[in-house]
Formats: structure tokens, C-alpha cells, sequence
């Protein structure tokens, strides 16, 4: 993904949404069940700063919108990045550079 190809009123978002808000602004409409199971995932979870959480949320679900996930996928990235010291914007928009099923299929083989 991109940061041109984002909607910079979802960059803005960033900084002052929660994860689900962030989320259903993503999809476009109300969450599914697999969806808020996801989020519940991280929800609990500080280790990164919101705004980098927020733009792992746009770059995860613009990534898989409409498909079906494992539900611990969002939270193996958000463990990945934290691995990974995302702890700013700037390393965030690094991260979303990278092809995320190929992360994923990455942290499975670990």
C-alpha cells in the first residue's frame, strides 16, 4: 500500500479516532462480527501510540475488506510492529510500504 493511495481525510482521522470508528470509516459502514473480533484483538493493548495504531487499522482493512481473515491476523501485525518498534507516524508509514500477506505469512513461519 501506498500513503498517496490513502485518503488523507482518513490520515487526519488518525490522530483523533478511536480503533473502531477508525475501522468502520475504513469499511465504509457498520462492522462485521469477524471485524470487531479483530479489533478486539488490540484493543486493550498500549504498546503503540493510537495514530500508529489508527493507520495499522486502514492499512489492515483496506487490505482485507469484504474477505474473510483469520481473526488473530490484526493482532499478529499489531505484535509485529511492536516487534519492530513502529512507535512513530513516520516508521508507521514505513510499515504500510510492506506487502502485509507477506508479513503475515512471515510472523506464521516464526
Amino acid at each position: 500500500m501506498k500513503l498517496e493511495d490513502i485518503n488523507p481525510e482518513l490520515l487526519i482521522l488518525c490522530r483523533t479516532a478511536d480503533h473502531f470508528h477508525m475501522a468502520e470509516t475504513v469499511v465504509g459502514g457498520p462492522l462485521r462480527g469477524l471485524d470487531i473480533l479483530a479489533l478486539k484483538g488490540i484493543e486493550r493493548k498500549k504498546s503503540l501510540p493510537a495514530d500508529v495504531v489508527n493507520l495499522l487499522i486502514i492499512y489492515f482493512f483496506t487490505e482485507v475488506k469484504g474477505t474473510v481473515y483469520h481473526r488473530n491476523a490484526l493482532s499478529k501485525l499489531y505484535n509485529h510492529w511492536v516487534s519492530n518498534e513502529v512507535l512513530t507516524f513516520s516508521k508507521a508509514k514505513e510499515m504500510i510500504e510492506l506487502d502485509m500477506m507477506e508479513q503475515l505469512s512471515e510472523i506464521d513461519r516464526i
